[in-house]
C-alpha cells in the first residue's frame, strides 16, 4: 500500500497541477493526504479513478481545507473530522483559519477496518499548540478498534526538538514513521502573505536563500509497524513550498 502526503499550498506552484494529473493518470498511490486544498486546487483533484472526503467546518463556516483522495476500489465506512481553528487565535484571521484541524476515514479492507487520516497542526512560534492539538488528534484517532491507523500532513514542527517532542506525545500507540527522512519545507518556495515567518521567508528568498525544515510527517499504529516493513520517502518533485512525502507499508 502507498500512501502520499502533501501539503498543497493552495495551488500557488503552477507544477502541481501536472504533478496530480500525473498521479491520478498512473494511479501511484492508494491514499493521497492533502492540505491547503482550497477551490482552486480542488479542480486539480477531478478523476475518475478517485474520490474525494471533505469535510464542511462550522467553526469558521467554510470547508476545510484538508482533502482524502482514495482509489475508488476502497469501500469507506465513515469519516469525521475535527477543526483546530479556535485553539489558537491567528493574527490575520482571529479564529475563523480553515487550514488547521483533522480529518478522517474508516475504510472495510480485506474484512478489516482502517482508518486514514490527514492532520495540520497551526504554523507560527506557538510550540504548545501544536501539541495540544496533537493531544486532540490522538485521541480521535483511537477511537473505535481498527487493524490499521495511519495518519500524516503538515506538523509544522520548526523549533529544535519539537519534532521529537510530538513524537514524545504520540508514544507508544503511534510508531513515527518519519523519524529519519530529510528536509520537507524549504521557505524560498513559500507565498509573501502577511505572516511574519512568511514575510522572513519572502526577504530570505530575494537572496536565493531557503530556510530548510522537517514539517511533513507520517505516523502509523504500532502493531501495524511491527507486523509490516515501513518505508518513507520524500520526493524531489518541486510542486510546492512543501515536497510530498510516501509512505510505503
Amino acid at each position: 500500500m502507498k500512501i502520499l502526503s502533501l501539503n498543497c499550498q493552495q495551488g500557488y506552484n503552477p507544477a502541481l497541477k501536472d504533478f496530480l494529473h500525473h498521479l491520478f493518470d498512473a494511479e501511484a498511490f492508494d491514499f493521497l493526504l492533502l492540505q491547503e486544498v482550497d477551490e482552486k486546487t480542488l479542480l486539480f483533484l477531478n478523476d475518475p479513478s478517485y474520490k474525494l472526503v471533505r469535510s464542511f467546518n462550522k467553526e469558521t463556516g467554510q470547508d476545510s481545507q484538508l482533502c482524502i483522495a482514495y482509489q475508488e476500489k476502497y469501500f469507506p465506512i465513515s469519516t469525521g473530522f475535527k477543526s483546530f481553528a479556535s485553539m489558537r487565535k491567528d493574527p490575520i484571521s482571529g479564529f475563523k483559519h480553515p487550514a488547521y484541524g483533522l480529518l478522517w476515514v474508516d475504510f472495510k479492507i480485506e474484512e478489516k477496518r482502517m482508518r486514514i487520516a490527514s492532520i495540520h497542526l497551526h504554523s507560527g512560534t506557538d510550540r504548545q499548540v501544536r501539541l495540544n492539538e496533537l493531544l486532540v488528534a490522538k485521541k480521535l484517532l483511537l477511537e473505535g478498534v481498527h487493524s490499521s491507523v495511519i495518519f500524516g500532513g503538515d506538523f509544522n514542527a520548526g523549533f529544535p526538538s519539537e519534532r521529537t517532542d510530538m513524537a514524545g506525545v504520540l508514544i507508544p500507540e503511534f510508531m513515527w514513521a518519519t523519524s529519519d527522512i530529510g528536509p520537507t519545507l524549504n521557505s524560498r518556495y513559500s507565498e509573501n502573505v502577511p505572516h511574519l515567518p512568511n514575510r522572513i521567508a519572502a526577504f530570505l528568498s530575494a537572496f536565493g536563500v531557503g530556510i530548510k525544515l522537517r514539517t511533513d510527517h507520517f505516523f502509523i499504529n504500532r502493531e501495524s509497524a511491527e507486523d509490516n516493513v515501513v518505508h518513507c520517502l520524500v520526493l524531489p518533485d518541486r510542486v510546492s513550498d512543501h515536497s510530498p512525502i510516501e509512505l510505503i507499508v
